[in-house]
């Protein structure tokens, strides 16, 4: 069954795939949007596969943004009453990964399982201070259009950055706004994991060549969630949906496996 875009409280929803599979719903990072999935969705025709801007990038821009972690949770919480299909497996890439399993705690009934890659955890002194950080906490503070290009500077590269077409360029600096929310975000006391919290069975994904936080922060997930397991991606690194679509999908298959059966 070929992708369906419809709009659900002003976010752009696609559904591809199986109505008869299991239900994923993958939730993106900051400054990044549901078409980076494709690829890795073409992989799971025989699944239902929902896919999402987050409010303030994509087509989801004009829906303004989500300032707090209530605000997303009131979103990803739209999408799955939308599909019909609770409980739903989650997969969350980076931030939203973060976003994934606060609703896991939060609305439990909702999720079957989790999987996420490398979030967050800006509340631990060696996330926050760990060199690669660093640009990052300037993009944070910057104003306007540039605070994108910093924090995509630091992410992929300068080289990777001067190769990106103008127009490209342009929509990504126009996503400022949602970047610099997902990163105040990040910092508020409410956006702390309670780990002991998470009931769900949780799949943690890490890349071999990933940075040192993000390897960290998937091994502190896997050791403090009271049911997970850990998949490493060898020559991964953060941007594994882009760079290892089939090895992402194996992921998410995983996660379904998990799955904690219905009643």
């Amino acid at each position: 069954m070929g992708p369906e875009i419809e709009q659900v409280d002003g976010l752009a929803v696609t559904r591809r795939g199986d109505r008869a599979g299991p239900t994923v719903v993958f939730v993106h990072g900051t400054m990044d949007r549901s078409a980076a999935f494709r690829r890795t969705a073409r992989n799971l025709e025989d699944f239902d596969v929902v896919m999402f801007d987050r409010r303030g990038y994509g087509q989801s821009r004009a829906a303004g943004l989500a300032p707090t972690i209530d605000d997303q949770l009131a979103d990803l919480r739209a999408v799955v009453e939308w599909t019909g299909a609770t409980p739903v497996t989650l997969v969350g890439h980076s931030l939203g990964g973060l976003i994934s399993l606060h609703l896991s705690v939060g609305r439990p009934d909702l999720v079957a399982s989790v999987g996420v890659w490398e979030s967050p955890m800006p509340w631990f002194d060696w996330y926050a201070s760990s060199p690669e950080a660093r640009p990052i906490g300037r993009a944070a503070i910057a104003e306007g259009p540039e605070a994108a290009e910093l924090f995509l500077r630091a992410m992929i590269g300068d080289r990777l950055w001067e190769r990106m077409p103008g127009a490209m360029k342009d929509e990504r600096r126009a996503e400022s706004a949602a970047l610099v929310a997902d990163l105040a975000l990040c910092r508020r006391p409410e956006a702390r994991l309670d780990f002991d919290r998470v009931i769900s069975p949780v799949i943690v994904g890490t890349g071999s060549d990933s940075a040192p936080r993000f390897r960290q922060s998937a091994a502190t997930m896997r050791d403090s969630l009271p049911n997970a397991m850990m998949v490493e991606v060898a020559g991964a690194q953060h941007g594994v949906h882009l760079t290892h679509p089939d090895e992402f999908a194996a992921f998410v298959r995983a996660t379904v496996a998990r799955r904690q059966p219905v009643g």
